[in-house]
C-alpha cells in the first residue's frame, strides 16, 4: 500500500516538473527534425512536451448495442452435382379425382365398309301363281331353254307308307322350273338326256328307308338302307333319255312307317346333259 502511495507520489512529481519547464522553456524541435519539417513558431511546442508515463490498463468498457443485419449476399454459383446413388423408389400417390370431360374432338373420317355379313336363312316358300295369259302369237318357232337342272332337300323328317311320293320342299336349285316342289314331281319340258341322283338318310329309330326313283310311274332305281340302329346315307343314280312331258319322282318302296332325315343329308338333284 505504501509503495503504490509513493509510485503515485513520484509520478506526480515529474509531472509537475515537466509542467513546470513547458512554461519556461519551450521546446524547439531536434537538428535531425529540422530537414523533415518546419521549425516552431515562438512559445510553440510539440506534442510530446507534456506525454507522461503510460498509466495502467483500464477496465473494458460495456460492448456496444449490436448492429443492424446486413443485406443479403448474392446468389452464389451452382455446385457441382453430386456423387451420390439415387434413392429408392416412392409409394405411389393417392388417386387424383376424375377430371372434367373435355370437348368433343374433331369428327374423324368415314371408314371403310365393313366385311359381307352372312347369308341369311331362307324365306318361307310363296304360294305358286296362278297360269300366266297366253302369249302373243310369232312365226318364230321358240327355243328351248339351254339348261335345265335342279337340287332339292327335306325341309323336316318325312314318313310315309309304300308308294307315297317322298316331296322334297326346300329347293336349292331349278333352272327351267321344271320340278314342282308342291308334288314332287320333275316333269320333262327339253328332250334329251338326263341325270338323276338321290341321297336319302334314315334315323335310328323305326323302319329303315326303301325308296324307288321312277320314271313315268315304273320303277327305274332303288335306294335302300338295311342296317338299323346306325345314321346311314344311301345312294344311287341314273342316266335316262327323256321327251316332253315325262317325269321322274321317288316313291317309298315296301313298308309302312319309312322314316327318312331332313335337311342337306337327304337330296334329289338332275340336269339336262345334252338336248335332243
Amino acid at each position: 500500500m505504501a509503495f503504490q502511495v509513493g509510485v503515485r507520489f513520484i509520478a506526480l512529481l515529474m509531472s509537475m516538473h515537466l509542467l513546470l519547464r513547458a512554461v519556461y522553456h519551450p521546446c524547439t524541435a531536434q537538428a535531425s527534425d529540422s530537414q523533415i519539417s518546419p521549425p516552431l513558431s515562438k512559445g510553440s511546442c510539440c506534442s510530446t512536451c507534456f506525454q507522461g508515463p503510460a498509466g495502467p490498463a483500464g477496465q473494458p468498457g460495456i460492448p456496444g448495442v449490436p448492429g443492424q443485419n446486413g443485406q443479403p449476399g448474392s446468389i452464389g454459383p451452382r455446385g457441382e452435382p453430386g456423387l451420390g446413388l439415387p434413392g429408392p423408389k416412392g409409394d405411389t400417390g393417392d388417386r387424383g379425382q376424375k377430371g372434367d370431360q373435355g370437348e368433343p374432338g374433331v369428327e374423324g373420317l368415314i371408314g371403310q365398309p365393313g366385311k359381307l355379313g352372312p347369308t341369311g336363312p331362307n324365306g318361307e316358300k310363296g304360294e305358286k301363281g296362278g297360269k300366266g295369259e297366253p302369249g302373243e302369237s310369232t312365226y318364230v318357232t321358240p327355243t328351248p331353254p339351254s339348261a335345265v337342272a335342279f337340287t332339292v332337300y327335306l325341309s323336316s323328317h318325312f314318313t310315309g307308307n309304300s308308294g307315297d311320293t317322298v316331296i322334297f320342299d326346300n329347293i336349292r336349285t331349278n333352272v327351267g322350273d321344271a320340278y314342282d316342289s308342291e308334288t314332287g314331281v320333275f316333269t320333262c319340258s327339253v328332250a334329251g338326256v338326263y341325270f338323276f341322283s338321290v341321297t336319302v338318310m334314315g334315323l335310328v329309330d323305326g323302319p329303315r328307308p326303301d325308296a324307288i326313283l321312277v320314271v313315268n310311274g315304273s320303277g327305274i332305281t332303288r335306294v335302300r338302307d338295311s342296317h338299323p340302329g346306325y345314321y346311314h346315307q344311301s345312294s344311287n343314280a341314273l342316266v335316262t333319255t327323256l321327251v316332253n312331258g315325262d317325269t321322274v319322282s321317288l316313291i317309298v318302296g315296301s313298308g309302312a312307317g319309312q322314316r327318312i332325315f331332313c335337311c342337306s343329308y337327304s337330296s334329289f338333284s338332275g340336269f339336262l346333259v345334252q338336248a335332243i
